[in-house]
Protein backbone atom coordinates (compact mmCIF):
# COMPACT_ATOMS: atom_id res chain seq x y z
CA UNK A 1 0.00 0.00 0.00
CA UNK A 2 3.06 2.41 0.58
CA UNK A 3 4.34 2.24 -2.88
CA UNK A 4 0.44 2.51 -4.29
CA UNK A 5 0.12 5.71 -2.43
CA UNK A 6 3.65 7.29 -3.68
CA UNK A 7 2.79 6.51 -7.00
CA UNK A 8 -0.61 8.12 -6.54
CA UNK A 9 0.89 11.23 -5.30
CA UNK A 10 3.94 11.44 -7.55
CA UNK A 11 1.39 10.83 -10.53
CA UNK A 12 -0.83 13.93 -9.43
CA UNK A 13 1.62 16.59 -8.60
CA UNK A 14 3.28 15.29 -12.35
CA UNK A 15 0.33 16.02 -13.92
CA UNK A 16 -0.55 18.99 -12.40
CA UNK A 17 3.11 20.18 -13.11
CA UNK A 18 3.78 20.79 -9.00
CA UNK A 19 6.96 18.67 -8.97
CA UNK A 20 8.88 21.10 -7.83
CA UNK A 21 6.13 22.06 -5.19
CA UNK A 22 5.82 18.44 -3.32
CA UNK A 23 9.46 17.64 -3.75
CA UNK A 24 11.38 20.61 -2.56
CA UNK A 25 14.38 19.67 -0.81
CA UNK A 26 13.23 16.14 0.74
CA UNK A 27 12.38 13.94 -2.08
CA UNK A 28 9.48 12.53 -2.61
CA UNK A 29 9.83 8.95 -1.65
CA UNK A 30 10.54 9.83 1.42
CA UNK A 31 6.67 11.12 1.90
CA UNK A 32 5.13 7.83 1.44
CA UNK A 33 2.70 6.43 4.61
CA UNK A 34 0.18 4.03 4.71
CA UNK A 35 -2.47 5.27 1.99
CA UNK A 36 -5.70 3.73 4.66
CA UNK A 37 -4.36 6.24 6.95
CA UNK A 38 -5.26 9.13 4.79
CA UNK A 39 -9.09 10.67 4.33
CA UNK A 40 -8.96 13.86 1.40
CA UNK A 41 -11.45 17.08 1.00
CA UNK A 42 -13.14 15.44 -1.32
CA UNK A 43 -13.26 11.70 -0.01
CA UNK A 44 -16.72 10.32 1.12
CA UNK A 45 -18.54 13.56 -0.19
CA UNK A 46 -22.04 11.93 0.21
CA UNK A 47 -21.41 11.18 4.10
CA UNK A 48 -22.29 13.84 6.31
CA UNK A 49 -20.11 16.35 7.88
CA UNK A 50 -19.35 15.05 10.69
CA UNK A 51 -16.24 12.50 12.01
CA UNK A 52 -18.02 9.73 10.79
CA UNK A 53 -15.55 10.22 8.25
CA UNK A 54 -12.72 9.77 10.24
CA UNK A 55 -11.09 6.33 10.89
CA UNK A 56 -11.45 5.37 14.55
CA UNK A 57 -8.01 4.07 15.17
CA UNK A 58 -5.36 6.18 13.79
CA UNK A 59 -1.82 5.34 13.95
CA UNK A 60 0.53 6.50 16.93
CA UNK A 61 3.82 6.78 14.78
CA UNK A 62 2.00 9.52 12.64
CA UNK A 63 1.18 13.14 12.67
CA UNK A 64 -2.00 13.90 11.74
CA UNK A 65 -3.57 17.36 10.52
CA UNK A 66 -7.65 17.32 10.82
CA UNK A 67 -8.86 20.13 7.88
CA UNK A 68 -12.30 21.27 8.25
CA UNK A 69 -14.40 22.87 5.49
CA UNK A 70 -18.13 24.33 6.28
CA UNK A 71 -20.37 21.71 4.68
CA UNK A 72 -18.27 18.96 3.89
CA UNK A 73 -16.52 15.81 5.83
CA UNK A 74 -13.88 16.19 7.51
CA UNK A 75 -10.68 15.69 5.93
CA UNK A 76 -7.29 13.79 7.19
CA UNK A 77 -3.84 14.52 6.30
CA UNK A 78 -0.66 13.00 7.49
CA UNK A 79 2.79 14.79 7.82
CA UNK A 80 5.28 13.56 4.72
CA UNK A 81 8.03 15.64 5.58
CA UNK A 82 9.62 18.65 7.60
CA UNK A 83 11.30 21.05 5.30
CA UNK A 84 14.08 23.20 6.46
CA UNK A 85 13.78 26.64 5.96
CA UNK A 86 15.38 29.93 7.34
CA UNK A 87 11.96 31.34 8.54
CA UNK A 88 10.95 27.93 9.96
CA UNK A 89 10.69 24.58 9.51
CA UNK A 90 7.64 23.93 6.93
CA UNK A 91 4.89 21.14 7.62
CA UNK A 92 4.01 19.08 4.51
CA UNK A 93 0.92 17.46 4.81
CA UNK A 94 -1.09 15.20 2.36
CA UNK A 95 -3.96 13.29 1.58
CA UNK A 96 -5.16 10.00 -0.26
CA UNK A 97 -6.66 12.57 -2.84
CA UNK A 98 -3.17 13.83 -3.61
CA UNK A 99 -4.13 17.06 -2.01
CA UNK A 100 -1.21 19.18 -0.38
CA UNK A 101 -0.76 21.79 2.17
CA UNK A 102 2.37 23.39 3.93
CA UNK A 103 2.40 25.57 6.75
CA UNK A 104 4.81 26.81 8.64
CA UNK A 105 4.64 27.71 12.28
CA UNK A 106 0.66 27.13 11.28
CA UNK A 107 0.39 29.75 8.64
CA UNK A 108 -0.64 27.64 5.47
CA UNK A 109 1.96 28.87 2.78
CA UNK A 110 1.37 26.66 -0.27
CA UNK A 111 -1.02 24.14 -1.30
CA UNK A 112 -2.01 21.83 -4.46
CA UNK A 113 -5.02 20.10 -5.46
CA UNK A 114 -7.69 21.91 -4.27
CA UNK A 115 -9.90 23.72 -5.55
CA UNK A 116 -8.33 27.58 -5.14
CA UNK A 117 -4.84 26.73 -4.60
CA UNK A 118 -1.97 29.07 -2.77
CA UNK A 119 1.19 27.65 -5.32
CA UNK A 120 3.69 30.36 -3.35
CA UNK A 121 3.80 32.66 -0.40
CA UNK A 122 6.25 35.23 0.69
CA UNK A 123 6.28 37.63 3.24
CA UNK A 124 8.11 40.88 3.78
CA UNK A 125 9.58 41.25 6.58
CA UNK A 126 9.07 37.44 7.72
CA UNK A 127 5.84 36.60 9.31
CA UNK A 128 6.38 36.95 13.01
CA UNK A 129 6.71 34.10 15.84
CA UNK A 130 3.72 33.98 17.51
CA UNK A 131 5.95 34.63 20.54
CA UNK A 132 6.97 38.16 19.13
CA UNK A 133 3.50 39.39 18.83
CA UNK A 134 2.65 42.15 21.41
CA UNK A 135 -0.47 43.93 22.15
CA UNK A 136 0.67 47.02 19.58
CA UNK A 137 0.26 44.12 16.69
CA UNK A 138 3.06 43.28 14.26
CA UNK A 139 2.63 44.03 10.51
CA UNK A 140 4.38 42.84 7.44
CA UNK A 141 3.66 41.82 3.50
CA UNK A 142 2.49 39.05 2.35
CA UNK A 143 3.19 37.75 -1.32
CA UNK A 144 0.86 35.15 -3.04
CA UNK A 145 0.75 33.37 -6.28
CA UNK A 146 -2.85 31.82 -6.73
CA UNK A 147 -4.70 28.94 -9.30
CA UNK A 148 -6.14 28.91 -11.35
CA UNK A 149 -5.86 32.01 -13.45
CA UNK A 150 -2.08 32.01 -12.16
CA UNK A 151 -2.53 35.29 -10.54
CA UNK A 152 0.88 36.29 -9.38
CA UNK A 153 2.15 38.56 -6.24
CA UNK A 154 -1.46 39.06 -5.12
CA UNK A 155 0.12 41.74 -2.33
CA UNK A 156 -1.73 41.92 1.26
CA UNK A 157 -0.57 44.18 4.21
CA UNK A 158 -1.04 42.11 6.72
CA UNK A 159 -1.83 42.88 10.40
CA UNK A 160 -1.41 40.03 13.36
CA UNK A 161 -2.59 41.01 17.12
CA UNK A 162 -3.38 39.15 20.27
CA UNK A 163 -7.15 38.29 21.14
CA UNK A 164 -8.51 38.51 24.35
CA UNK A 165 -11.51 35.90 24.91
CA UNK A 166 -13.27 33.69 22.50
CA UNK A 167 -12.62 34.94 18.39
CA UNK A 168 -15.65 36.57 17.37
CA UNK A 169 -16.66 33.89 14.51
CA UNK A 170 -17.67 30.40 14.31
CA UNK A 171 -15.53 28.01 15.19
CA UNK A 172 -15.50 24.24 13.96
CA UNK A 173 -17.48 21.82 15.80
CA UNK A 174 -13.97 20.07 16.38
CA UNK A 175 -12.96 22.82 18.89
CA UNK A 176 -15.54 22.93 21.67
CA UNK A 177 -15.64 26.79 23.53
CA UNK A 178 -14.82 25.15 26.96
CA UNK A 179 -11.79 24.11 24.86
CA UNK A 180 -10.87 26.53 23.17
CA UNK A 181 -11.00 29.25 25.83
CA UNK A 182 -8.16 27.92 27.13
CA UNK A 183 -6.09 29.06 24.45
CA UNK A 184 -3.89 32.39 23.17
CA UNK A 185 -5.97 33.84 20.47
CA UNK A 186 -4.59 36.03 17.63
CA UNK A 187 -6.61 37.46 14.84
CA UNK A 188 -4.36 37.67 11.40
CA UNK A 189 -5.95 40.06 8.73
CA UNK A 190 -5.59 42.41 5.50
CA UNK A 191 -5.30 45.36 5.94
CA UNK A 192 -5.53 46.28 2.32
CA UNK A 193 -4.90 44.18 -0.60
CA UNK A 194 -4.37 44.56 -4.21
CA UNK A 195 -7.25 42.47 -5.11
CA UNK A 196 -9.47 44.88 -3.57
CA UNK A 197 -11.67 43.11 -1.06
CA UNK A 198 -9.94 41.53 1.81
CA UNK A 199 -9.87 37.82 3.13
CA UNK A 200 -11.83 37.22 6.25
CA UNK A 201 -9.30 37.33 8.97
CA UNK A 202 -8.25 34.69 10.13
CA UNK A 203 -7.40 33.07 13.51
CA UNK A 204 -5.03 31.12 15.81
CA UNK A 205 -5.27 29.31 18.76
CA UNK A 206 -1.26 28.69 20.47
CA UNK A 207 -1.31 26.23 22.76
CA UNK A 208 0.89 22.96 23.33
CA UNK A 209 0.57 20.03 21.64
CA UNK A 210 3.09 17.37 22.59
CA UNK A 211 4.69 19.13 25.00
CA UNK A 212 5.86 21.51 22.64
CA UNK A 213 4.24 25.20 22.33
CA UNK A 214 2.37 25.52 18.96
CA UNK A 215 -0.91 26.41 16.91
CA UNK A 216 -3.36 23.75 17.83
CA UNK A 217 -6.03 24.96 15.93
CA UNK A 218 -6.34 27.60 13.02
CA UNK A 219 -9.54 29.37 10.57
CA UNK A 220 -7.77 30.61 7.41
CA UNK A 221 -9.30 31.82 4.12
CA UNK A 222 -7.92 31.27 0.99
CA UNK A 223 -10.54 33.52 -0.70
CA UNK A 224 -13.59 35.22 0.97
CA UNK A 225 -15.26 32.09 0.08
CA UNK A 226 -13.04 29.19 0.56
CA UNK A 227 -12.16 28.97 4.64
CA UNK A 228 -10.30 26.01 6.70
CA UNK A 229 -9.80 25.17 9.97
CA UNK A 230 -6.97 23.43 10.83
CA UNK A 231 -6.34 21.12 13.78
CA UNK A 232 -3.61 18.27 14.82
CA UNK A 233 -5.33 15.43 15.42
CA UNK A 234 -6.59 14.10 17.99
CA UNK A 235 -6.96 16.66 19.93
CA UNK A 236 -4.87 16.55 23.52
CA UNK A 237 -6.81 16.15 27.20
CA UNK A 238 -4.75 19.04 28.45
CA UNK A 239 -4.18 22.20 26.35
CA UNK A 240 -2.64 24.39 28.91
Amino acid sequence: MRTFLFSRLCGFVGLAGLVGFIIGSSGCASSAVPYAELYGLVAKAALPPNDDALPAQLNPQLRYLRVDVPGRPPALLVLGYLDPHPEGEVEVWYSSQGEVLKTRRGRIIGTAGLELDWRRVATIPPAPRWQEVTAAGHRYRRLRDEMPGYRQSIASDMVVIPWTGLPNTALAASLPPERARRYQWFREEEANSSLGNPLPAAWYAWGRYNGQAAVVFSQQCLSVTFCLSLQPWPPQDNPA
